[in-house]
C-alpha cells in the first residue's frame, strides 16, 4: 500500500471519529442559553445568589429644581447587605462630568426592598453616560 493513501486513510478515520464525539457530546448538553438546576441536598440551604442576581440598576438624566443631574438608582432584591461602588462619565454637548461614589444597600426584609440612589450633576439633562458598579456582600 502507498503511504500516502494509508495517511489520507487514517485522516479520514480521525476525522470522522472527531465528528461521532463531538455529535454526541451536542446532544447530551443542554440547550443552548439553559443550565441545568443545582443538585441540592434535602436539608441544604441552596448557595447565595451573586450581586448581579440580586441588584437592579435604573438610570436616567433628571432635573433636580433647575440643576441637570444624572441619577443611578439601585435596588436589593436579597435578604443581605452589598456595598456597591459606582463610576460615572458623562459626555454631552456642553461638556463631559465624571464622578464617583459608594452605596450602601439594606437587605430586603420581608419583601420590601432596599433603595438607594447616587446622583451626579451634570452640564445639561442629556447625552451620553458609561457607568460601572461593582457590589459585594457586606
Amino acid at each position: 500500500m502507498k503511504p500516502a493513501l494509508v495517511l489520507r486513510t487514517i485522516g479520514f478515520a480521525l476525522a470522522l471519529v472527531g465528528w461521532c464525539v463531538a455529535a454526541a457530546a451536542a446532544q447530551n448538553a443542554p440547550a443552548s442559553g439553559q443550565t441545568p438546576p443545582p443538585a441540592t441536598v434535602s436539608g441544604q440551604t441552596p448557595p447565595p445568589a451573586a450581586p448581579n442576581d440580586c441588584i437592579s440598576a435604573n438610570e436616567s438624566f433628571k432635573m433636580r429644581g433647575k440643576t441637570p443631574v444624572f441619577e443611578v438608582a439601585l435596588e436589593n432584591k436579597c435578604e443581605r447587605r452589598f456595598r456597591c461602588r459606582i463610576d460615572v462619565y458623562v459626555t454631552s454637548a456642553k461638556g463631559v462630568s465624571q464622578g464617583s461614589g459608594s452605596l450602601l444597600l439594606a437587605p430586603a426584609l420581608g419583601g420590601a426592598k432596599a433603595k438607594k440612589a447616587f446622583t451626579l450633576k451634570v452640564k445639561m439633562d442629556s447625552g451620553s453616560a458609561q457607568v460601572s458598579r461593582n457590589c459585594r456582600a457586606g
